[in-house]
């Protein structure tokens, strides 16, 4: 069976994981990538956001080439540690957009504050999703 890697990465974009990569397909058949899976991250006060958190994992295809098994994929307790620490690093040092600087006129493709690196946009289900925007030096 030869692999649709575009048909992969769309299926699996269906359940949430996206920066899909295919790392090599084992002789089992089975398929090992790396990604990131938008989980939520419970901040202060009850806000939820969804931030990405790289992966690995390995997929078993069915004969039609659609995704049959996962075996990973879900980020462990140190990454979700580490994902939480890095929004609330992003805001201490107003690198995170607020609420009202994310949201400004409902344009998400505005230019950001000075400082600026990340703003919480709506994704297609209406999650609220951590996207980088730019790159700081400091």
């Amino acid at each position: 069976m030869s692999l649709n890697e575009k048909a992969l990465k769309a299926d699996l974009a269906k359940r949430g994981y996206e920066s899909i990569s295919v790392k090599r397909q084992l002789p089992s058949g089975r398929i090992e990538i790396e990604a990131n899976k938008l989980h939520p991250l419970e901040l202060e006060g009850g806000e939820s956001i969804y931030a990405p958190i790289p992966v690995s994992m390995s997929v078993e295809l069915d004969k039609r080439g659609r995704v049959q098994s996962i075996n990973g994929g879900t980020p462990d307790s140190t990454a979700i540690a580490a994902a939480l620490h890095h929004v609330r690093t992003l805001r201490d040092s107003g690198q995170l957009a607020s609420g009202a600087d994310a949201t400004q006129s409902g344009k998400s493709a505005q230019k950001p504050a000075p400082g600026v690196t990340h703003q919480i946009e709506s994704d297609e289900q209406g999650r609220r999703v951590l996207r980088r925007k730019r790159f700081s030096i400091v």
